[in-house]
């Protein structure tokens, strides 16, 4: 079987940043394979987009925080909890790879927007424990999904659709929408781990000030904390997840998508059995 037969697990195949599991891709060389358009966010839409620090400041110039002066432990404990306390937000990733995210969630659990992975885009939609999982047309024209389709016809065009708890894919693609709940970032302490702090920068538009982070279990990687209005963690860098993400929307507005309709859905377990059978 060949990786590209396990169509829900392909989906999270987006490395492992800030303790969320995903598998690498195995080539390492950030090119993309072809099939969709990505999910890719760029700088552009990004700066566009802003960081939303609706929450915490009226329109205009946020004040400085004066966090950039702390020690570099502080500096990300501060980022942490204002993460963690962002009742929104909207995680991407910053460049073109084969694997990619672009997701908007809440503290309550849900979560929606798009999964990219060898170069196919598809649509996740999270409410709870219920996830909706939609792979892109295209997708179904790889040959190596083609036992899949023998067994499951229906399958082009619908949602695979399921809980966390008994599809271990879907837990999986959903992992991502963790990130704005107290069990996301909040692990990010520090304890334990060598923290040096850098210059503020311009990151996104936005003034921030570099944690580095050195562990041994996840490597290093780098938190920039916005240095005005709440100090957001609005950057991640992971070397060992060759991954970069963007935090912004913080507190706006978000609509979860109505829930696909039955007739739009099919079994994930069903799908995600036969893939891992289909030789």
């Amino acid at each position: 079987m060949t990786r590209k037969h396990t169509i829900l697990t392909a989906a999270v195949c987006a490395g492992v940043v800030l303790g969320v599991t995903g598998c690498g891709d195995g080539n390492g060389d950030g090119q993309k394979s072809g099939g969709g358009s990505g999910s890719t966010v760029k700088e552009q839409d990004r700066q566009k987009s802003g960081p939303g620090d609706t929450e915490s400041s009226s329109a205009g110039r946020k004040a400085p925080s004066g966090v950039e002066g702390l020690p570099a432990r502080d500096i990300l404990a501060k980022g942490t909890e204002a993460i963690t306390s962002a009742s929104t937000l909207r995680v991407s990733t910053a460049d073109s790879s084969t694997s990619s995210i672009d997701l908007t969630m809440d503290k309550t659990g849900n979560c929606a927007g798009t999964v990219t992975t060898e170069g196919f885009t598809s649509r996740l939609i999270r409410k709870g424990d219920k996830v909706w999982f939609k792979p892109e047309d295209a997708y179904w024209n790889d040959p190596a999904v083609k036992g899949v389709l023998t067994k499951f016809p229906e399958a082009r065009g619908k949602y695979m659709h399921g809980t966390a708890e008994k599809s271990f894919s879907l837990a999986l693609v959903s992992a991502y929408c963790e990130l704005a709940s107290a069990d996301g970032f909040a692990k990010l302490s520090g304890d334990g781990q060598k923290l040096t702090k850098g210059a503020v920068t311009t990151v996104e538009g936005v003034k921030a000030v570099p944690v580095h982070i050195d562990s041994a279990k996840d490597g290093k990687w780098t938190a920039y904390v916005a240095t005005e209005g709440r100090p957001y963690i609005v950057k991640a860098d992971s070397r060992k997840a060759k991954m970069t993400l963007l935090l912004s929307d913080f507190g706006k507005p978000f609509t979860v998508p109505p829930s696909p309709p039955a007739g739009e859905t099919i079994d994930a377990v069903k799908i995600e059995e036969a893939s891992m059978t289909t030789g």
